[in-house]
């Protein structure tokens, strides 16, 4: 009775993703620019699902990034961060694309008025000089779609 009275409150969110190739920021001077990181073509998967379980007191989030160029690994809960908005972090160990320990994710999604919705992803990113490193900074951004979620 209980499971069925939660699985009534919960609001669940699908949608199939595609986000454009990493880009680094450049800062020069008071202006910055962006440049695609080149990858190689066996990584260039770029199309992800992802499901949102908004219960009365926590927000369970689930990824599956067939492929999983970038190492994103497992996504812990969301935070509702505003009225149609979530973010939500996913880590796991090494190996990692930007980083040579564990790899560590943000991703912010807004649902639109359309029920689509704009992502942006930001992972921890290392530059090795030798035996030390300097963070910079990497994103990449898209679009989601709904999808039909088993309830």
């Amino acid at each position: 009775m209980i499971a069925l009275i939660l699985a009534a409150a919960a609001s669940t969110l699908g949608f199939d993703c595609a986000v454009d190739p990493p880009r680094n920021v450049i800062p020069n001077g008071a202006s910055v620019t962006s440049q695609t990181i080149h990858l190689p073509p066996e990584m260039n998967h770029w199309q992800f699902g992802v499901t949102i379980v908004d219960l009365k007191k926590s927000t369970e989030v689930k990824l599956d990034w067939p492929g999983d160029p970038i190492g994103a690994g497992q996504a812990l809960a969301a935070l509702p961060v505003g009225p149609h908005d979530y973010s939500f972090v996913s880590m796991h160990q090494s190996p990692c694309l930007f980083t040579a320990g564990a790899c560590m994710f943000l991703y912010t999604l807004s649902e639109q008025a359309d029920g689509t919705a704009d992502i942006l992803i930001q992972p921890a990113a290392l530059a090795t000089d030798g035996d030390r490193s300097k963070p910079f900074q990497v994103y990449m951004s898209g679009r989601c779609t709904p999808k039909a979620v088993a309830r």
